[in-house]
């Protein structure tokens, strides 16, 4: 065994020792935590000054209103039925002026209830999972043109990201103790791409992009790399740079950030000033498909620094903005931005924190992000308070409230092409997709 062996073994039986006394400790707390729920009211938050639905379903502005495009049960166009498990979604302009979405179903292998097995076998990546996408064509009324199974025979699908030449990467949200399912005789831990114009296709992974427990995607459109987050506790910031532009099937290499010339290795226990850039450079992942849930490991010990749940992401004009869940000195959430050097693609750039939740009831565990024509961050929330929010947060550090729910998480909010209809998913029980359209400007006028 080399030295560089003997490093990795050590460092594995140590991770995955804390893994586990982490997972008892994490577990303990959660079934507590629901014992006590189960005995008095979940925690209120503030107040979000929205009109309450007379419906109970989706509190909104002054102005605003809410349209029901799809939910779980309901018969598709091709027969099969809705999914529960709404999750990450992207919208895209279809020939002839047509509104279409594709939405993440976050099945996992094992289910309580119902089929634990792709409906299309012949289509499907693997035909003992269920997870996916549905595609939804949608008129100017927004009425359902059609409505189809476009992915089928993965595992948690949680979020993704459009990519620049118009489909949709959807990630699978699985680890080797996560969700099931990392090995189930087809190896799980996946990105997939979706064509929104085309019918169902069989299911192809794309694993140069790395196999781990995978929440979004960003892509650079001036570059075409692909940042990546991933949903772990002790998780990394990615990005993959592909060997042909557009062909992410075609491989590349996936490297995980680094901040260089300070001793920041972890971002949540380390106190950072907002606005304040520090400089940063890529390490590279030898091994990205591997065996075992080793991405992050491989990362770490090219000192590459550890954010905590990092889920949402967004590419936009001054650099990529990405959530981190849980992270931040209260465990509430934080905003990160990636700025690239301009004038080496191939490494440097910088990152900074611009937002960190300090204050409950505010804005608590930030998920799926979107961005909006004035530059602030659409903010899907998965909290433990009594009410999940849709919120913006504009660039000098305002929060604003757009919707409100008892029901579930927020997941998968995106605009349409002319940024007058926000799409957002309410996850379960049922998972449904809205369609929220009011006065825009006039919540950012508010703050």
């Amino acid at each position: 065994m080399t030295k560089h062996e003997n490093t990795l073994t050590n460092r594995r039986n140590f991770l995955s020792r804390s893994v586990k006394t982490g997972a008892a400790l994490t577990l303990g707390g959660t079934f507590l935590y629901l014992n006590q729920c189960s005995q008095s009211e979940k925690p209120p938050r503030l107040k979000l000054n929205l009109v309450k639905d007379t419906k109970g379903l989706c509190d909104l502005p002054a102005g605003f209103k809410y349209t029901i495009i799809s939910q779980h049960g309901e018969v598709m166009s091709d027969g099969h039925t809705v999914p529960d498990y709404h999750d990450g979604m992207g919208c895209f302009a279809g020939p002839k002026g047509e509104i279409i979405l594709i939405r993440n179903h976050e099945v996992p292998l094992f289910f309580p209830f119902g089929n634990t097995k792709s409906p299309e076998p012949s289509y499907a990546y693997d035909p003992k999972a269920s997870g996916g996408t549905t595609t939804i064509w949608l008129n100017d009324k927004l009425q359902v043109i059609k409505h189809y199974l476009s992915l089928t025979g993965t595992i948690r699908n949680c979020a993704g990201g459009k990519t620049p030449w118009g489909t949709w990467i959807s990630c699978e949200e699985t680890d080797s103790g996560f969700g099931g399912g990392w090995t189930m005789g087809k190896r799980h831990g996946y990105n997939f791409e979706v064509d929104p114009l085309k019918p169902l296709q069989k299911a192809k992974p794309l694993k140069a992009m790395g196999r781990f427990r995978h929440e979004a995607v960003a892509i650079d459109a001036k570059s075409g790399i692909a940042y990546q987050t991933q949903d772990d506790n002790n998780g990394c910031f990615y990005r993959f740079i592909p060997n042909e532009l557009q062909q992410f099937e075609k491989g590349g290499t996936l490297q995980a950030l680094k901040i260089v010339g300070e001793n920041i290795w972890h971002t949540s226990r380390t106190s950072l000033e907002i606005g304040k850039k520090h400089p940063c450079k890529w390490v590279t992942i030898d091994e990205p498909d591997p065996e075992e849930n080793t991405v992050h490991i491989q990362a770490q010990e090219k000192g590459a620094a550890i954010f905590v749940r990092v889920e949402g992401i967004v590419a936009h004009a001054d650099g990529i903005y990405f959530a981190c869940t849980s992270g931040g000195a209260q465990g509430i959430g934080q905003f990160f931005k990636y700025t690239p050097n301009p004038d080496d693609l191939n490494n440097g750039g910088s990152i900074e924190l611009v937002y960190e939740a300090t204050a409950k009831g505010v804005l608590e565990k930030p998920d799926n992000i979107t961005i909006n024509q004035w530059g602030d961050l659409i903010i899907c929330e998965d909290n433990s308070l009594d009410t999940q929010c849709l919120l913006g947060l504009t660039p000098a550090g305002k929060i604003y409230y757009i919707a409100a729910n008892t029901q579930s998480e927020w997941c998968g909010a995106c605009f349409s092409a002319d940024g007058k209809i926000l799409f957002a998913n309410i996850h379960k029980e049922p998972g449904m997709t809205l369609a929220i359209q009011g006065p825009w400007e006039s919540l950012r006028v508010a703050v």
